[in-house]
């Protein structure tokens, strides 16, 4: 190769040189952008296009700055590119480059995908880095005549040619103004106030190793310093009962001391009234009627005995259903021989009512069956005893009610009982009117009680001539005076109830009160001062007082704490139990599997249950 063409050579080299020196800077427009770092994400050397599209799936805006260093994998072949344009036009997204790589740029410009560069406050193109954590980036496009690669076809150079030592002389003095550059952003970096850390995409395998340590260790954490327990309480509780003397005394005939609230005096009001009542009594009676018929037929007596037997007439022959048959005329029955028993046989006719009191009739109509004398002793029955060997016939049911003497007393007891009984309730409906109509919307309360109700003789009217009348059903009447005392019952129990309140311990609270279990027992009646003395009873339910509010009630609970904070569960729930204030405890545990209350005191709980739950 002659002298002259190497040194052309070297001219083109040095050329070159500069060419791609230039576009390692990348002139920018006179117009600068500001990106907002969430719509932009930050390629690695190594990343493969997947990779680079997985981090792009994640932004939501459909404009997405892609920060791509140089000698990227991205950049290694133009195909890579196209694939990422596809598949994010195929998401409905634009994708813009960022970079210095002059192939990258190159390639990108090719395949129409927009290339910027980082640019200072000022607009000018900045040195590229991806250690960055600014919030906004400021980014500059650039022109599509820099970094372009030179086509075979020979162009004519406009610009002036440049010597070797020019192209030494202009690298030399650009270094030095980067060296400088890079000093004066150094300084300016230190002299903010906040720090600037890298953003580097992590490794998806990394980050999900990262976040199972992570929760490791918040479990643990939690583990050890969270733990708490709540402790159920049920208090002990008993039955408290107060037994206290109380007066009814008249109204009209006190009033002047009732006036006065006297302790323990109620008022007492009289209240009598007349209760008239009819009732319907069934006659239980009964013959057969002209159409009724009893069933008849043929019986044979059997003797087991080495005598004659003799029967009256009218003897009585009863099936094991109670049907009774009799015979109309006496008879001998032959005594027993010894080719067997001595038989007789006799015509029998049914009884109206069989041993129970009921009509025969078509009852009577049985099959060939045993019978028995009911009116020997039950030794004697195998004795002498009785078999049909053919249907008894004939019997027709057909009868006819009537009243009996039984039935009329029957009626005259009943009744009185039902005037006594409704009397008294006629009585309290009277009272209860009496309490609704009053303006006070008294709960008025009738006194019962040995002798406290007084109640007249009782007056039945019962028509002549019942007995024997042949009907089903008949009407008897009477009537009863009664009179009462009647008081407010609210007036009652409120002086028991604030008896009880007294008699209750100072370290217990009152749960319930058992109105329903109030009772008196009247022990003096005078009707001339008009007042009635009664020892009045109520019951009610206290528990041990634990409420946390209240100093005895801290006091518990701390000492509680106090004991059973380090245990395991089942060693406080023995401690808690054997308390006198308590009788039941439950303790539930956070985490469920841990097995002790935890040492922090604070983390102890308490919740209190009624113990009448």
């Amino acid at each position: 190769m002659s002298a002259k063409n190497k040194k052309t050579d070297d001219v083109k080299k040095l050329q070159s040189e500069v060419k791609q020196d230039a576009g390692a800077e990348v002139l920018s427009s006179e117009k600068s952008e500001i990106v907002s770092s969430k719509k932009v994400i930050y390629a690695e050397i190594d990343d493969e296009v997947t990779a680079i599209f997985d981090k792009l799936k994640v932004i939501s805006g459909k404009h997405v700055y892609i920060v791509v260093p140089q000698r990227a994998i991205l950049f290694q072949s133009i195909v890579n590119l196209k694939i990422l344009k596809r598949k994010t036009e195929d998401g409905d997204k634009k994708i813009y480059l960022i970079t210095n790589d002059p192939n990258g740029v190159h390639l990108a410009q090719k395949i129409g995908i927009p290339v910027y560069n980082k640019a200072d406050e000022e607009g000018k193109t900045k040195l590229f880095s991806t250690e960055t954590t600014d919030e906004r980036l400021r980014i500059t496009p650039l022109k599509a005549s820099v970094n372009e690669i030179e086509e075979n076809t020979p162009t004519r150079l406009n610009e002036r040619k440049i010597s070797i030592s020019e192209v030494l002389q202009n690298k030399k003095e650009r270094q030095i103004l980067d060296v400088i550059k890079i000093e004066s952003s150094e300084k300016q970096k230190a002299k903010k106030e906040k720090s600037k850390f890298v953003i580097v995409s992590p490794n998806r395998h990394a980050l999900i190793g990262l976040i199972s340590v992570s929760l490791i260790i918040l479990l643990i954490i939690v583990y050890i310093a969270l733990p708490g327990v709540t402790v159920y309480l049920t208090p002990s509780a008993s039955v408290l009962e107060k037994s206290v003397n109380i007066t009814l005394a008249d109204f009209q005939k006190n009033k002047s001391e009732l006036d006065t609230k006297s302790s323990h005096m109620i008022a007492s009001y009289p209240v009598d009234t007349k209760f008239t009542k009819s009732i319907v009594h069934t006659s239980t009676g009964k013959k057969l009627s002209e159409r009724g018929k009893n069933a008849s037929g043929k019986l044979t007596i059997i003797n087991t005995t080495g005598n004659v037997w003799p029967l009256v007439a009218t003897t009585r022959f009863q099936t094991n259903d109670g049907i009774v048959f009799r015979i109309p005329s006496a008879t001998n029955v032959p005594s027993a021989t010894a080719t067997g028993p001595g038989k007789v046989e006799v015509y029998v006719v049914a009884d109206q009512v069989d041993a129970y009191g009921a009509i025969s009739g078509e009852r009577g109509n049985i099959a060939p069956s045993k019978f028995f004398l009911p009116g020997l002793k039950e030794s004697s029955r195998s004795l002498v005893y009785g078999e049909s060997y053919a249907p008894m016939t004939g019997g027709i049911t057909d009868y006819i009610s009537f009243i009996t003497e039984e039935d009329v007393e029957a009626a005259k007891s009943r009744l009185n009982d039902e005037l006594i009984k409704s009397a008294v309730a006629e009585l309290k409906t009277a009272i209860e009117k009496k309490g609704e109509l009053s303006s006070s919307k008294a709960t008025y309360t009738l006194l019962e009680g040995e002798k406290a109700i007084k109640i007249g003789k009782v007056g039945i009217n019962v028509p002549p001539d019942l007995g024997g009348k042949e009907i089903s059903e008949f009407t008897v009447s009477g009537n009863v005076s009664v009179s009462g005392v009647y008081y407010d019952r609210d007036e009652m129990l409120e002086i028991l109830k604030n008896e009880l309140l007294l008699k209750k311990s100072p370290q217990k609270e009152l749960l319930r009160i058992n109105e329903d279990s109030t009772s008196y027992r009247i022990f003096d009646w005078n009707e001339t001062t008009g007042k009635i003395k009664v020892t009045a009873n109520i019951k009610g339910i206290e528990q041990y007082e634990i409420d946390q509010d209240k100093e005895s009630g801290e006091r518990l609970t701390d000492k509680i704490k106090e004991h059973i904070a380090g245990q395991d569960i089942e060693t406080a729930k023995q401690y808690i139990q054997n308390l006198p204030e308590i009788n039941k405890v439950e303790i539930e545990s956070w985490p469920a599997w841990s097995p002790t209350i935890p040492s922090i005191q604070d983390n102890i709980d308490f919740e209190v249950r009624d113990a009448a739950n």
